[in-house]
């Protein structure tokens, strides 16, 4: 059974994954809304104009009163960067999805993965979860292994099983369950 407990803040080594507030809405904008590298691998609500960007904070705030909401800012080096989150969350089957995404500028430096694994922990320990799934597009090889290094196990693949700014593109599914934490 999953803990009612919400968003709490996270640190790190290098991180600060917290809570959305408004004064990250102009930094979140500059730094990953609007970088078009980042844009073409997202499906879920995009950020790209100040006026998104607000709308998607604003939704954050909101739904901080939720106890199975899981959505956190990634803050590097006093940045806001990206974020990531749990959603899709199953309480009954102590189930959610993994989400993440940052700006292109803070690619491949291990950021992701070192976020990704404290949110599994924190899922795991703290809120009791039994099992978390994650997917990418087959041309985000980078979020692939961002999975694999985190533990996660590959569990197959949806054709056509998302639809991109220029189509539709396969899904590759990832999954890691409690007792295989590694």
């Amino acid at each position: 059974m999953m803990k009612e407990i919400g968003t709490h803040a996270i640190k790190t080594e290098r991180l600060l994954l917290r809570r959305f507030v408004e004064s990250d809405i102009k930094p979140y904008y500059e730094n990953y809304g609007c970088d078009q590298a980042v844009q073409k691998y997202i499906a879920w609500f995009d950020c790209k104009t100040l006026e998104d960007t607000k709308h998607f904070i604003d939704e954050h705030l909101k739904k901080y009163n939720d106890p199975y909401f899981f959505g956190w800012v990634i803050e590097y080096e006093g940045e806001v960067i990206g974020s990531i989150g749990c959603f899709n969350v199953n309480p009954f089957l102590s189930c959610c999805e993994l989400g993440y995404s940052i700006g292109s500028r803070w690619w491949n430096k291990g950021i992701v993965s070192e976020g990704a694994k404290a949110v599994v922990d924190y899922m795991f320990n703290e809120v009791g979860a039994h099992r978390i799934y994650a997917s990418y597009t087959k041309e985000n090889v980078a979020s692939g292994r961002v999975m694999e290094k985190i533990g996660m196990k590959y569990e197959g693949k949806a054709v056509d099983g998302i639809m991109l700014d220029d189509g539709y593109h396969d899904l590759v599914y990832y999954a890691i369950i409690n007792t295989q934490k590694p």
